[in-house]
């Protein structure tokens, strides 16, 4: 079964149960915008399979092979786990400073705020992004050179850790404060773990405005110890009430979706919901 394979077998099955339960359990009932949400996730689904995904994993298999022209396999004889932790750090290092940047450079935040726009967080905001979007992943890169250099497997599993955790991370369910409500004697566990690896609490933070939000920070998908590093760390420990952005419902679909291609007038005032120096501002 080839990589390829066995990642859309994870993903299908670990977004389709998750994203059910949601449903089944009542947790999008009442949820706002729900047709503009629908369309913006099955634009990032089709954006993702029809267009990065060829695009990005053509041009890097072809980089690979250009620039390692007598190296297919050369890394096979690499010890599984090594490559693992080597391809799963690296990817979360890069795609920490690929989160900030968006959210501090203008035009990378066009096409990240489409991410953001959403007011309800449940798993479906996983491909609610611009169609651009995932042509800037770093785990899509790394892809064909893995490949083509022999520690398939080890990056198969890397990628599948990261989308775990962000599917968990985005998920309606608060699951980490539920635990900690149920088991208040593992406190000090859960004090180590949120410095280290993001919870629903920091994510949720992070899709947040209002109380306990977190708008600029909380990058890291996994590796939340990489916002503790550098600075841009914020734990509420609490339930936050109102996601999106105060001037989301200002923005065109159009724009949304095909930003640079479709370039609107900003409709906010005070230039809200824009970087201003080094931070978006909300």
């Amino acid at each position: 079964m080839s990589e390829q394979l066995i990642m859309l077998i994870a993903v299908v099955l670990i977004f389709g149960l998750g994203f059910t339960l949601e449903i089944l359990s009542g947790k999008l009932k009442g949820a706002k915008r729900l047709k503009r949400d629908g369309g913006f996730i099955i634009a990032g689904l089709l954006s993702h399979g029809l267009l990065a995904g060829p695009i990005v994993a053509g041009f890097a298999g072809y980089l690979a092979v250009s620039w390692f022209p007598d190296h297919a396999g050369g890394l096979s004889h690499v010890n599984f786990w090594a490559a693992f932790a080597v391809i799963f750090v690296f990817q979360e290092f890069a795609h920490y400073w690929l989160h900030r940047l968006t959210h501090e450079k203008e035009w990378l935040w066009k096409i990240h705020r489409t991410h953001h726009t959403a007011e309800n967080l449940n798993m479906g905001v996983l491909y609610r992004y611009n169609i651009f979007w995932t042509m800037m992943l770093p785990q899509l890169w790394v892809g064909p050179f893995a490949i083509y250099l022999g520690v398939g497997m080890p990056y198969v599993l890397a990628v599948m850790v990261t989308y775990f955790v962000n599917a968990s991370t985005h998920t309606a369910f608060r699951w980490d404060l539920w635990l900690r409500e149920k088991m208040p004697w593992s406190e000090p566990f859960w004090r180590v773990l949120e410095k280290v690896i993001t919870l629903p609490d920091t994510h949720h933070a992070h899709h947040a405005w209002g109380p306990g939000s977190h708008l600029n920070g909380n990058y890291a998908i996994t590796l939340f110890i990489f916002d503790v590093l550098f600075g841009t760390a914020k734990i509420p420990n609490r339930r936050q009430k109102r996601f999106g952005l105060p001037k989301g419902r200002s923005y065109h679909w159009t724009e949304e979706l095909f930003w640079p291609m479709v370039r609107k007038p900003d409709p906010s005032s005070g230039n809200q919901n824009k970087p201003s120096g080094k931070k978006v501002t909300a």
